[in-house]
Parts: C-alpha cells; structure tokens; sequence
C-alpha cells in the first residue's frame, strides 16, 4: 500500500508542475498569436502608411544588399567550378544573372515614392523574396548532391533571415510565404528526381535540411509577430503622443493668447489708470482754478462791503446823512454782489457733486415760459432790450421735467442773451422765447441778435467764470455762471438735449428737447399772490442760531413792518412757546441748531403749542444745507431757502407763505 503522507506531498508538486506547463504553453500561445488589425479601418489605414514610410529606408537597404550578395556569390560558384571542371558553371551564373536582374528592378522600384505604401513594400518585398527563392532552389537542383545542402541551400535561410528580420514584414504575410517555402522545398524534393534528371539534395541531407528550415521559420515568425506588436503599440502610443502634443501646444497657444490678453488688459489698466490720473490732475486743476476765480469775485465785493461800511460810519459820525444813503446804497449793491456769486459758486458745486435731484413731474411748458419772461420783462426793459414770447402749438405744450430747474435754465438762457445784446442805432436789441411742439418732445427756443459767440469759443462758454465780452469782469455782465449751472442741470435731467448755434454779430439760437408729458397727470401752478412784497403785519417766529444772522433779520423784519418773537437755542424756543398769545402767520427757522438739534425739533416744540386742530402755521427754513433739509424734513415744512437768499426772494417767500394760511387765533 502506498502511503498516503508521501501522496499529499507528490500531488502539490504535481499541481505546480502542470500548472507552470500550462503557463508556458499559454505564453508560447500569446507568443504565436497573429497580430490583429486595428478595428476601425481609418485607424489601420493610418498604421499601414505609417509603418510603410517608417521602414521604407531598411527596406530599400535591404535590397541593395541582397542583390550585391547574389553578385559575390559568384566567386564562390567559380570556386567550385576550379575544383570540378564538371560543375554547370553557367548555368549558375545564368540563374544568379536571372535573379540579380530581378533584384536590380526591384531595387529601382524601391526609389520610387509609392514605395511608402505598406502594401506596394510587401508586395514588391515578397516578390524579391520569391525570385530570390525560385534562384536558389534551381541552383540546388543542377548543382551535384554532395554540396547542394551544404553549399547553396543555406542560402534559403539567409534569404528567410532577411525575411524575418530586415525587412520589417507584417506577421500573417511572412508566415503565408514561409509555409509556402516549406510546401515548395518539399515538393522539389519529392517530385523533382520523377520528372528531371536532378534532386534537390541528397535523402540523407534532407532531414538536416528541413530541421534547421522549421526551426528557422519559428524563430523567425515569432520574431515577426513580436515586432508587428511593438510596431502596432508604437503607433498608438505615438499617435497618442502627438494628439497630447497638438493639445499641448493648443493649450500653449491659448495661454500664449491669454496672456497677450492679459496684457493687453494690463496695459489698457495702466492707460486708463494714467488717464484717471491726468484726469484727475486736470480736474484738480479746473478745481484750483475755479476755486481761485470764485475767492476773487468773492473778495472783491466783500472788500468793497467793507469799505462802504467804514465809510458810511464816518459819514454818519460827521451826520452827514446823505453820503451815509448813498454809501448804504453802495453796502448793498455789494452785499447783493456777493451773495449772487456765492449762490452761484454754491449751486454749481452741488449740481456737479451730484447732491441736487431733479424733482421730475407733468406740467404745461407755458406756465414757465410766462413766469420767465414776467420775471425777466423789467430787466430787459432796463437795458434796452425787447423780450417776446411765441408758442407754435395750439395745443397745451405739457412737458416731463423739474419745473424749478427748467425755469431756472430758461431764466438763465435768457438772461445771458440780454446782458449780450447788441444794442446801436438801427439794430433794434431783441430776445425771443419760444415753444414748439413735436411729437414726442417739445421744443423751447432762446434766440437772440447779439454779439454772438465765435466758432472756436463754443466749448469754452460752458466753463465756470468765462464771459467772452467782459474782460474788464464788470459785474453788472454777470458772473460767467449761469451756462455752467445750466448745462450742470441738464446733466441731471433725463432726456434732456441742449444744442445751440452762433454767428459772430448775428446772434446765437439755444435749442432745449424736452420729453412730452402726460396731460392727465400735469399739475397747474398756484397761483402767486396779487402783492408779494406785502408783509407788513405779519407775526412770524424766528429761530436762527447765529446772533449776527438774527439780529440782522430781525431788524430786516422790523423794517418791514413785521412782528418778530426769536429764539436762538431750543431752551429759549420752549420758553418762548409757552408765552405766545396767537399763532404765527409764518415759522421761520435755520435746519441745524446748536447741541445736535434741528429744524425737527423746532417743529415738535413750537406746532404743538400754537395748532388748533388742522389749522397749522406755515414752516420756512433757510440753511446753507437745504438739500439735506429737504430730504430730512419733507412735506414737514413749505419751502426750504438756501443761505444766503436775497432779502427781496425772502420777503417775496414770506408774503406767499403767510398769505396762504391768513387766520389768527388768539390763544385761550
């Protein structure tokens, strides 16, 4: 009996014996395994070109070689024929001469340019291994027994060493040709002696022969197999290689782009950071020079203002009271002077600052033309000048814009075409204010026949303090504001078009688009009382912070006939509130008051006292912050002035105001 310990340690050993044997018969298999075309023929076509250009230079080298061996074969042929006068010298040297012709033409079709193409290689290869082959073995066949083997049918193997290896030959065609070779030789062997009076070799040879010749071909094909693999693996990895590298330089190339874009963006980053920059230099500068042309034609009337006043003490200490008028008269022009340029300078500042905005609304452009020119009428009358008024529409001209701002505009084109007017013997000095009414807009037109301006002056005339005509800066010219203001204006209203023309002692034509409105939605404007300056009586509370301010507006008021309580703080204010015995016609106070307290608490300590009911007495505030008054205070108060206001626009505001609201209770 067999013991079973030493069978458990055989069969382990059994088990790795076979199954090393099926591995190495696996890897024999994959070794043999015929290479597989690609599966899309695009793809193969493109391996077949490849591989064809590739290897044409071996190949063609190959073929020159084979054919010069032939040639020196010769000499040993000639050798054999010394040593056996009977050996068939010629009829070699005829098979070589048969052989090398057809190499020699297969050589010249290997320098020609289709020789690329794989498939021309293989076929023109196979045919030189054929014609080279069929030489050899006719050699073998008239040559004698005892050297055919061993002198010339090694030749067929060199001829197979070429095959295999230098010239580069695909796998399935080398191994179809080899098995040819093999079914040829043994047939030359078998059937030739039957039907020729020669033999390829002698028996006793043949099996040396055709050991060596099997041998020789499984190397061979394996070899071819191997090198088709790596063929076919270059390829895909050099084709691979190239698409990353076309990617790669894609990628490049946008990077290259991207950054040419880059700096590009950077250049045009400093370009524009130079230009903000020269920008904001010259806008420092315009800044400087308007700041220095608003401080002359600010010290220029206030250094008047001063000297009047000194001089009119004088003239009253001497009780010289005419002198004393004429000097007070002269204290005025130049107070009126200096507040019109500092109302100016300060409306231009907060238009360009962008603090001021448009209160826009639907109103008829006629009311605004008839205030303009009623307002204007006695100025022009005062330097000569006829003001006309035209409309061209039948229709109510109603207009989508900021009532108070284009009247103001109107007023200042108008009152620049008066103050330019040419007046001479003959030419009578005309403005005419106009309306026309298009269909999606209307029209108004100041057109004048003054002095002009010149071509190359147009753009200047909307710079702050240029008059054109006034070099000597005569004041009763103006101050060269009020085309900065309005085109400041026009800046901020939507839709809005200025556009003029000028001709040099002919006169100039302003031209202002303004939008249509909507005639359901135009509101009418109120309408003004019969006697503005009529406020002689009226009861007005006066809270201001400034001692100065209020005591010159309370003597103000006193002139005017009026009544005055003031208050300088909110603790007098409230004292104030608790001893009033009626209610004001008017409240009139500052927006900003000492310890953080504004027009709001005005409102809450003195409304509170004096209302009966509804009936409340009407709020004016005058501030140098009237935009920041507006917006805090709302529809809280009436009419908001800014400071410094003309004491004529004071008592015109306060005549409206009170005479709206003209009850007086007594309080109980």
């Amino acid at each position: 009996m067999s013991d079973p310990a030493s069978n458990k340690r055989a069969r382990p050993a059994w088990h790795a014996l076979h199954w090393r044997c099926r591995r190495a018969l696996r890897s024999l298999a994959d070794t043999f395994a015929l290479p597989l075309p690609f599966a899309a023929p695009q793809l193969e076509t493109e391996f077949l070109r490849d591989h064809g250009r590739r290897f044409a230079p071996f190949r063609r080298a190959a073929a020159l070689l084979a054919l010069l061996m032939i040639v020196a074969l010769a000499g040993w042929d000639y050798g054999h024929y010394v040593a056996d006068a009977g050996f068939p010298l010629l009829t070699v040297l005829a098979c070589r001469l048969v052989v090398s012709v057809g190499l020699t033409t297969l050589f010249i079709i290997t320098l020609r340019p289709s020789f690329r193409d794989d498939r021309r290689a293989h076929a023109t290869m196979f045919a030189g291994v054929g014609i080279t082959s069929a030489g050899m073995l006719a050699i073998c066949l008239i040559t004698p027994d005892t050297i055919s083997f061993t002198d010339y049918f090694m030749s067929i193997y060199l001829v197979m060493m070429y095959q295999y290896g230098f010239l580069h030959l695909r796998a399935r065609p080398v191994l179809y040709s080899t098995l040819l070779l093999g079914v040829v030789v043994v047939t030359l062997q078998y059937a030739a002696p039957a039907w020729t009076p020669y033999s390829l070799m002698a028996p006793e040879e043949f099996g040396r022969a055709m050991f060596f010749f099997v041998n020789a071909a499984a190397i061979g094909v394996g070899i071819c197999i191997k090198l088709e693999h790596t063929a076919r693996s270059q390829f895909l990895q050099a084709r691979e290689l190239r698409s990353a590298n076309t990617a790669l330089q894609q990628h490049a190339a946008q990077l290259a782009a991207e950054k040419e874009a880059n700096q590009i963006k950077a250049n045009a980053l400093i370009q524009l950071k130079e230009e903000q920059r020269n920008q904001a230099l010259r806008a420092s500068h315009e800044n400087a020079r308007f700041l220095a042309s608003a401080a002359h034609d600010l010290r220029q009337p206030m250094f008047g203002l001063g000297l009047a006043l000194e001089a009119m003490g004088q003239a009253l200490a001497r009780n010289d009271n005419a002198e004393a008028g004429r000097l007070s008269d002269l204290a005025s022009r130049s107070a009126r002077a200096m507040s019109t340029t500092f109302n100016g300078v300060l409306d231009l500042s907060r238009l360009e600052a962008g603090v001021v905005t448009p209160t826009l609304c639907d109103f008829d452009v006629a009311d605004v033309l008839r205030e303009v020119v009623a307002d204007l009428t006695p100025y022009a009358a005062s330097r000569g000048v006829e003001l006309r008024c035209r409309r061209r529409t039948r229709r109510a001209a109603i207009v989508h814009s900021d009532r108070q701002m284009l009247c103001r505009i109107l007023k200042n084109l108008v009152s620049n075409g008066i103050k330019y007017a040419r007046r001479e013997p003959g030419h009578p000095a005309l403005v005419l204010v106009g309306a026309v009414g298009l269909h999606t807009r209307v029209r108004l037109d100041v057109v004048d026949n003054g002095i002009g301006i010149p071509p190359q002056q147009w753009q200047r005339v909307f710079e702050p303090f240029v008059q054109l005509d006034n070099p000597e800066r005569d004041r009763e010219k103006g101050l060269g504001l009020g085309l900065s203001i309005v085109n400041a204006m026009i800046s901020l209203l939507p839709e809005h078009r200025l556009e003029f023309t000028s001709e040099v002692g002919r006169g100039t034509h302003f031209s202002l688009d303004v939008p249509n409105g909507t005639a359901s939605e135009a509101s009418t404007s109120k309408d003004e009382p019969d006697d503005a300056s009529d406020v002689a009586g009226r009861y007005v509370v006066l809270v201001e912070d400034d001692r100065i301010v209020l005591a010159a507006m309370e003597a103000l008021f006193t002139q005017w006939g009026m009544l005055v309580d003031t208050a300088s703080d909110l603790p007098s204010l409230r004292a104030l509130a608790q001893e009033l015995e009626r209610m004001p016609d008017l409240i009139i106070t500052d927006y900003r008051l000492p310890n953080g307290a504004t027009a709001r608490d005005v409102l809450d300590i003195v409304l509170p006292a004096v209302a009966r009911g509804e009936l409340v007495p009407p709020v004016l505030v005058v501030s140098g912050e009237a935009e920041v008054a507006r917006q805090a205070l709302g529809a809280s108060v009436d009419e908001v002035l800014s400071k410094p206001v003309q004491p004529e626009r004071l008592k015109q505001a306060i005549a409206r105001l009170a005479a709206e609201r003209q009850r007086v209770n007594c309080v109980e």
